[in-house]
């Protein structure tokens, strides 16, 4: 079995402040000028300093309102040029003979430079430092530290560059985590490895908590959807077939009113559902001392010799169509027919466990709000591609997360849920159905957000923008950390 890493991995330390010299330093600088067709690009200039461009206008990342209006929902281009700069830096630390080494790297910045792209920096810095590698035996250097020299920006953003700066790390820190828990193998994790280090993620943050639950509590409290994707019996499902191990589920809180004591039982104001995204933004909005109470449920996935509790019955519509039937942690039944490919095994699963576990924190914590993230219809990525994620909710729901969302270079399409199409949802011969007729996509969200009740409830489905097959820009090749951030800055005040 391949060694699965302790996180959260090692990120650079980013300083800002007067020039520094040593012959340590790696000097670079951020210049504004064209950015060529093959992409933005760090290259070592004449005087020796490694360069890297910044567009002078940015790029819109929502159609919802105009760069005039609001120039935060564009792309700077820092973001980007951040992580490429330290891609290649990383690069070249790691072929130096000496690997205890410590480099410095020095980024000089243009006059015109403003808070909002040391941020967009910041958070590229923490994007282009991360090389996912579960077993090394002799890992290579890499980049320890950047400063930002300030000299030469208004005395206004200077003045607020530590807490920009600051912001910025942990924004990209969190999608950098989110990457690493994603890209681990999945035959290697466990529940007793999420105990492990959630735990550890949050250990020196008070006011923070971590709570895991086995199969035999998964029993107990009958979580039919979530057990069922781990026997395979359901539906003709074989579970996630990127998972192995046992079932089980993770519970992390963030409680502000308990930073100085133990958790309170104040309504939390949102519950998180879903993966890495989840953990991410927990220990980021911890690290923020983000003012809401915020609880995230991950569902362990996984195979399970466990048998005779995932299924109610099988039961045949007026039409003659056999189906499996499942029922939920609150007592709600879900109608499952026969998946044919993997794929559609993969999403049946995934939602079957995902509704378990909005129906069980519902009625468990009563938040104000239910937030779920995960990749759920193979749909959205046919409708919007690889880099845009689809947002299902209300009006001010889906508003706040494309905005949000923009600011921090996250992209997101507001998705219709009409209410003509809620029948569907409705199971011939149960309450539900996991795979309705029509717009797939569109019925999957509906699916989860009836088990939200009647507390607002917003689906943030990953699917196109999970994965990358290229590195472009702040984006790397395979698990792309998205949604973290947008969670991150839709919470952090």
């Amino acid at each position: 079995m391949k060694k699965i890493p302790s996180l959260p991995r090692h990120v650079p330390d980013v300083t800002v402040g007067d020039p520094v010299d040593g012959g340590d330093v790696i000097d670079c600088r951020v210049v504004v000028g064209e950015i060529p067709e093959t992409g933005v690009r760090a290259v070592l200039a004449d005087d020796g300093v490694w360069e890297v461009a910044v567009p002078a206008q940015p790029v819109a990342l929502t159609d919802l309102a105009e760069l005039s209006d609001e120039p935060r929902l564009g792309d700077d281009g820092w973001r980007a040029a951040g992580a490429v700069l330290m891609r290649r830096l990383g690069a070249l630390v790691a072929g130096h003979p000496v690997r205890a080494k410590r480099h410095t790297v020095q980024i000089s910045l243009p006059g015109s430079t403003t808070t909002m792209n040391l941020r967009n920096l910041a958070q590229g810095l923490m994007l282009g430092s991360r090389r996912i590698a579960v077993r090394r035996k002799d890992a290579p250097a890499e980049v320890r530290k950047v400063h930002l020299n300030l000299d030469g920006l208004d005395p206004q953003v200077v003045r607020r560059a530590t807490d920009n700066v600051d912001k910025g790390c942990v924004q990209g820190g969190a999608t950098a985590l989110a990457r690493d828990i994603t890209g681990l193998p999945g035959n290697g994790v466990p529940l007793r490895w999420w105990r492990r280090q959630m735990k550890s993620l949050l250990a020196e943050i008070p006011g923070t908590r971590v709570k895991t639950h086995g199969v035999a509590w998964l029993e107990r409290k009958g979580f039919g959807g979530l057990l069922s994707t781990a026997t395979g019996g359901v539906g003709g499902a074989a579970g996630d077939p990127d998972v192995d191990g046992t079932p089980g589920l993770v519970e992390l809180f963030w409680d502000p009113a308990a930073a100085e004591g133990d958790l309170t039982d104040d309504q939390p104001d949102v519950l998180l559902v879903g993966g890495a995204e989840v953990a991410a933004a927990v220990r980021a909005l911890a690290d923020l001392k983000g003012p809401r109470k915020v609880v995230g449920i991950i569902p362990v996935y996984g195979r399970s010799t466990t048998t005779g509790v995932q299924v109610v019955a099988s039961a045949v519509d007026p039409g003659g169509s056999r189906y499996s039937l499942v029922e939920h942690v609150n007592g709600m039944t879900t109608q499952v027919p026969y998946a044919a490919t993997p794929q559609q095994q993969a999403q049946v699963a995934r939602r079957l466990a995902l509704a378990d576990v909005v129906a069980y924190g519902v009625k468990r914590y009563q938040p104000r709000r239910v937030v779920v993230v995960a990749p759920v219809s193979a749909a959205s990525k046919s409708a919007l591609g690889e880099r845009t994620g689809a947002v299902f909710g209300s009006e001010q729901a889906v508003k706040r997360v494309t905005f949000r969302g923009a600011r921090v270079g996250e992209r997101w399409w507001p998705m219709p849920t009409p209410s003509w199409l809620e029948s569907s949802v409705t199971g011939k011969v149960s309450d539900v159905t996991v795979r309705a007729d029509g717009p797939d996509a569109v019925m999957a969200a509906m699916f989860l957000r009836r088990f939200a009740g009647q507390v607002p409830c917003t689906v943030l489905d990953i699917t196109g923008p999970v994965r990358s097959e290229s590195v472009s820009g702040d984006i790397d090749r395979g698990s792309t950390g998205f949604a973290a951030r947008t969670l991150v800055e839709w919470f952090r005040k």
